[in-house]
């Protein structure tokens, strides 16, 4: 038998978890896994859990959303566990399943905790604290969680850059940060409007916005930075840049392992999209093959 922990949510996405229950149980059963069941209550105590038992299970299941997740790998990490985790994504962005190809569909996604192939991928950290796909500030880190999944699904890296600047016109209105970005030493200087840094193929539920080579395992998170606009046309640019997948004068697009942030003001942190906390020094570093995580997927992670 094996000794798995299983946290899920109850108040994800739809709540679709709380009618599938007992067909997980079931099915763990079947398949010789002792299970303890914890509903999550509040945010932070999901972690808290980790923190006092975590040690005393081989696997971890997870059962919500991105926040979810995020709040689990984190607590696995902060206490330096190695557990095998699989996920069942019941929120209602459900990013980083995509990068794992892990279905919605939640039966499907339970015969993952059995069928699926096991997979070491990266973890990030900035300065105390875990992410497991995005670390962003600024204008455009809150805005994707509200866009129309149509408008996502047509429209993609333009919808997500179009949406956060709508919201923020006229250009006089949207904050900026005067910024200094070492990115593996190499520094980055100037005015931003948004700092991302990703390892995921969807952010925001906007598919490939972060470009078409995303690799879970690689050491190496994507970074986006967008300049501040002053007219229509450096708009354009930075939707074209985005779009294209190309930098140009309105759009640094990098790659990193070591990531070293200074503002010339605090900025609020979004980590995995939630709240990261406030700072105007901060360096995030990729931490290679940190959790075991069960995926969908045979291709190259």
């Amino acid at each position: 038998m094996k000794n798995t922990l299983f946290i899920y949510n109850p108040n994800s996405g739809q709540q679709t978890i709380n009618d599938n229950l007992s067909e997980i149980i079931n099915y763990l059963s079947q398949n010789e896994y002792l299970t303890t069941i914890y509903a999550t209550q509040q945010s932070g105590d999901g972690a808290l859990l980790i923190e006092n038992c975590g040690q005393k299970f081989e696997e971890i299941i997870v059962a919500g959303g991105d926040g979810t997740l995020d709040e689990i790998v984190a607590a696995v990490c902060k206490e330096n566990l190695d557990p095998l985790i699989s996920y069942i994504p019941t929120g209602s962005t459900n990013d980083f399943s995509k990068s794992l190809n892990i279905p919605e569909d939640v039966e499907e996604a339970t015969k993952l905790i059995i069928n699926g192939k096991e997979k070491k991928i990266d973890v990030g950290a900035i300065d105390d604290k875990y992410f497991v796909y995005v670390a962003a500030f600024g204008a455009l880190s809150d805005i994707s969680f509200s866009t129309d999944q149509g408008v996502k699904n047509i429209f993609g890296r333009s919808a997500y850059i179009f949406e956060g600047l709508k919201q923020t016109l006229p250009l006089s209105n949207m904050p900026s940060y005067k910024m200094k970005v070492s990115v593996d030493g190499k520094e980055i200087s100037g005015e931003f409007v948004h700092f991302m840094v990703t390892n995921s193929v969807s952010v925001g539920g906007f598919t490939g916005i972060t470009g078409d080579n995303v690799g879970l395992s690689d050491g190496i998170f994507e970074l986006t930075m967008v300049k501040a606009p002053k007219s229509l046309a450096d708009l354009n640019k930075i939707i074209s840049g985005l779009t294209n997948g190309e930098e140009n004068e309105m759009l640094i697009l990098r790659k990193g392992s070591d990531f070293k942030i200074s503002t010339d003001k605090e900025v609020s942190w979004s980590l995995d999209g939630e709240f990261g906390g406030r700072s105007k020094n901060s360096q995030i570093k990729i931490l290679q093959k940190k959790i075991r995580i069960r995926t969908g997927s045979n291709k190259k992670a």
